[in-house]
């Protein structure tokens, strides 16, 4: 497994935001992590990244213990990471921006470029490098989000909700990126809402409901399990079982 969470647990005060979580990702592989508002994806997505250690438990990448150390230090091994709300330096042009994280394996300014180009050419923007980031669309910035996190040359990357505020065809863009970054060898963990998406693009999908992991599978299976439904889709599921009742 190139990522393996064994019982990991995170606590906020008297707050259980994720409960004796095991999961696992292998090499290669588009993982899907879902659930309702509140299960506690986001939380387990930063004990991951080194946003914060978790109260208990353990995170390893390619066999080495990382639980506790700091995001720079977890890039550096080779885990990536993307942002839900793009952090976007507005002072900076598309291609210094991207360059940031080249600077990780790249400590010559003219080879950081050079990546940097290589990756936005790569990923669909090449013909805005010298353009400012505040100029971009959102579905540019998720791009220049996914650009900047692909430059520290990771061998995993975490995708923060990248379809967020997208439209039809932005999300099928999306859906392609991720598909073409499976294809140079990537493996990739998602949290995300769209379900068209995750049903699409993943080759498992684990669910969390109130910290809890509820499902653990392939797609199919796992969005026709009685407990995800219930979780996942409750209240209207529960609407439309009323309407045909009444």
């Amino acid at each position: 497994m190139m990522l393996e969470v064994t019982s990991l647990t995170m606590r906020f005060g008297g707050l259980v935001a994720v409960n004796d979580v095991n999961m696992s990702v292998s090499r290669g592989e588009i993982l899907g992590l879902i659930g309702p508002n509140g299960a506690g994806k986001t939380t387990l997505f930063n004990v991951i990244a080194g946003v914060f250690p978790p109260s208990a438990g353990t995170v390893s990448f390619n066999g080495n213990r990382i639980e506790g150390k700091s995001p720079d230090v977890t890039c550096n091994l080779g885990l990536a990471r993307t942002f839900q709300i793009p952090q976007v330096f507005t002072s900076m042009t598309v291609l210094e921006s991207i360059s940031v994280g080249a600077f990780l394996r790249h400590r010559n300014f003219a080879a950081a470029r050079a990546k940097a180009t290589e990756v936005a050419e790569r990923i669909g923007l090449g013909s805005r490098l010298e353009v400012p980031t505040s100029s971009l669309t959102t579905a540019e910035r998720k791009r220049l989000e996914v650009a900047r996190a692909l430059t520290t040359e990771p061998q995993m990357i975490l995708l923060d909700e990248v379809m967020a505020g997208l439209n039809h065809t932005e999300v099928n863009q999306m859906l392609e990126l991720v598909s073409l970054l499976r294809d140079d060898g990537m493996t990739v963990l998602f949290v995300e809402h769209n379900l068209h998406a995750v049903m699409k693009i993943c080759d498992r999908i684990v669910v969390l409901d109130h910290g809890v992991k509820i499902a653990d599978g392939l797609p199919k299976e796992v969005m026709e399990d009685a407990g995800v439904v219930t979780a996942y889709l409750g209240a209207a599921v529960s609407s439309d079982q009323e309407n045909a009742d009444a």
